[in-house]
């Protein structure tokens, strides 16, 4: 264990279960191996590996977080629509109205994938939703998982060539989601006992203003937290979004958005080399969940 380490933490990782490829265990493995105090588990729209992960931090005397990172649709009136994320920490992984719309957002994913399924082989990328399935383990594939089973069947040369070709938004395999409202993100986290935080805000493609404006704007909805630590911010986005935490009374968070192999480069913890997020962030947002 690294000494040095022993008060950071990780607030947005994902596993197996959405798109990610270490399980819960493995990542409770990895941050004791990392030295990490704490780690949350944010899988996309899903809490299907939190009682392992739960189970692991216990086996290997890490903290673990039980969290969500949702999909909205964005839109203001000087940004135009955009996908946004929201990553519930602190969250109940047995409440009723999480599960119940993890299980709708399955199925509307599930339908989705099968039209992609359909486009591709219509593009002339012959797959079946069945092959897609057995390389991601599960039925609640993403595009991520699509871009894999390109590169194996020897579609196209990486990911990256998947994606801007024909993932990417307004790309011939693309096939637009059905998603949430942000207010109606932050109500379900909050009725789950979690904290909403602003994943990423960064990745939007806004500019600093519309950055602002979003997040005073989702301030006065209700979020609560926002991510000033992240991957891949340089230090001036670093900077600005601190900034904007404390103009707006944000609570802060951070995290690596750690994925394993699907993310290459990024590190649990560590991000790209760049991160050390504080345990005092995550004991400020006990103290507003009443859990410290």
């Amino acid at each position: 264990m690294c000494k040095q380490n022993i008060y950071l933490i990780d607030l947005h990782t994902h596993s197996v279960n959405s798109d990610g490829t270490y399980t819960p265990k493995q990542i409770a493995k990895e941050a004791h191996e990392k030295g990490l105090k704490a780690v949350a588990l944010t899988d996309h729209d899903c809490v299907f590996g939190l009682d392992e992960f739960e189970k692991a931090g216990q086996e290997y005397g890490v903290e673990t977080i039980s969290g969500i990172e949702f999909a909205s649709y964005y839109e203001s009136s000087i940004s135009k629509k955009t996908e946004i994320h929201i990553v519930g920490l602190l969250i109940d992984k047995n409440n009723k109205v999480i599960i119940d719309k993890t299980k709708t957002i399955l199925e509307q994913r599930i339908e989705r994938n099968k039209k992609m399924t359909k486009r591709l082989t219509e593009l002339g990328f012959p797959m079946t939703y069945e092959e897609l399935c057995a390389l991601a383990g599960h039925n609640h594939c993403s595009r991520t998982h699509y871009a894999m089973l390109m590169v194996k069947k020897g579609y196209v040369k990486d990911k990256n060539e998947a994606f801007k070709k024909y993932f990417a938004y307004n790309m011939p395999a693309y096939v637009p989601r059905i998603l949430p409202t942000p207010a109606e993100c932050i109500e379900m986290i909050k009725n789950a006992g979690g904290i909403p935080v602003l994943a990423h805000p960064t990745l939007y493609r806004m500019n600093d203003e519309q950055i602002e404006s979003m997040a005073k704007d989702l301030r006065q909805k209700g979020m609560e937290g926002i991510e000033v630590m992240y991957s891949t911010y340089n230090t001036r986005q670093q900077y600005m979004i601190n900034n904007i935490a404390e103009k707006y009374g944000y609570l802060k968070s951070g995290g690596s958005d750690f994925h394993g192999l699907n993310k290459a480069g990024i590190s649990l913890g560590t991000g790209k080399g760049n991160l050390a997020v504080p345990y005092e962030f995550l004991t400020k947002l006990k103290e507003r969940d009443g859990k410290q």
